[in-house]
């Protein structure tokens, strides 16, 4: 294993950091490491800014900005330090700061400062970058939009175009957004290019991720290692059905897509995987650090779902089978 303790995992959205984050967590435990993996969206992140802010109103909120991140940073590289783990974070480098920056139109020289600052603060936790893009980001974004559906596309969109990008490009709607990505994507590969410390980039639109995977292992000097805990086409049919809480405001339903158990908690068709421990009733939410407990009655019928993890809507709800 390359020396490190820390792994940024980064690229636009929907291409694949966060699976790409738990499977690297994953795979350093199944080795003996030690890891902690931040989710980009998971509660109390130490990176996470204060405001979700995706434009900036004034000038004195952009100096926040700029002034509030290094400083969370330095916090952090303070606490890795004095741990023996090591830490994956995604996103918190490029997507969840830079993209702020750009698409709030800071100059381009100024962001370069910024990310140069931020090298500078991680560099004593030796760094190691994954950087993920793709050729076609039309098509890479609206595989995302088709993938996550109406109701997160609708809300991606809305975001976007109040943005000084997209409204000084004169462009609207979709054409709009996307043209914001392609061109932050651009600024992106650029800013890889000039990243000082060990980096990979890997061009996924053909979503082979398997072959993705065995690269960043062979490039991070770490074992695959695998475990077979593969259910049955029965025993997968018995976790499926809807789901509600006692309020019938939160509803999941569990179904089979393409052989595999999904469920809509976040967004349609998030794969359900067994715990690799073969722990009975236990799973875990692909790309999402959610576990889920399968409960069963007397007769072995499953009644309920117990959900616990690191997000805050999630954490500690039941739903119950009806």
């Amino acid at each position: 294993m390359l020396n490190t303790n820390l792994i940024l995992v980064d690229g636009i959205t929907g291409s694949g950091k966060s699976t790409t984050a738990q499977f690297l967590a994953s795979q350093l435990n199944k080795n003996g490491i030690n890891v902690k993996w931040y989710h980009e969206e998971e509660t109390n992140h130490p990176l996470a800014y204060e405001e979700d802010v995706e434009v900036f109103t004034s000038q004195s909120e952009t100096e926040k900005f700029l002034e509030t991140i290094p400083q969370l940073w330095c916090e952090f590289v303070k606490q890795v330090r004095c741990s023996d783990k090591i830490h994956i974070i995604e996103s918190h480098l490029l997507q969840d700061t830079v993209r702020i920056l750009f698409q709030n139109n800071i100059e381009k020289a100024k962001i370069m400062d910024f990310v140069h600052e931020i090298e500078n603060i991680i560099k004593p936790l030796n760094p190691i970058l994954l950087y993920f893009y793709q050729h076609n980001v039309n098509c890479s974004i609206r595989k995302v939009w088709n993938r996550r559906g109406p109701a997160w596309k609708k809300w991606f969109i809305d975001s976007d175009i109040q943005t000084p990008y997209v409204k000084s490009s004169g462009l609207t709607g979709e054409v709009g957004v996307i043209k914001l990505w392609s061109d932050y994507q651009s600024f992106t590969n650029h800013l890889f290019e000039r990243y000082q410390f060990k980096k990979l980039s890997i061009e996924n639109s053909d979503n082979e991720w398997d072959d993705y995977q065995l690269r960043i292992l062979d490039f991070l000097n770490l074992n695959l290692i695998t475990k077979n805990n593969l259910l049955t086409l029965e025993e997968k049919k018995r976790y499926c059905g809807t789901y509600k809480n006692q309020e019938g405001n939160q509803e999941c339903t569990v179904k089979l897509f393409n052989d595999n158990l999904v469920c809509d908690l976040i967004w349609p068709d998030i794969r359900i995987l067994p715990l690799e421990n073969g722990t009975k009733n236990f799973f875990y939410l692909e790309s999402f650090p959610i576990f889920i407990h399968f409960i069963e009655n007397k007769k072995g019928f499953i009644k309920e779902l117990i959900l616990s993890g690191r997000r805050e809507k999630l954490d500690g709800k039941t739903l119950y089978k009806i």
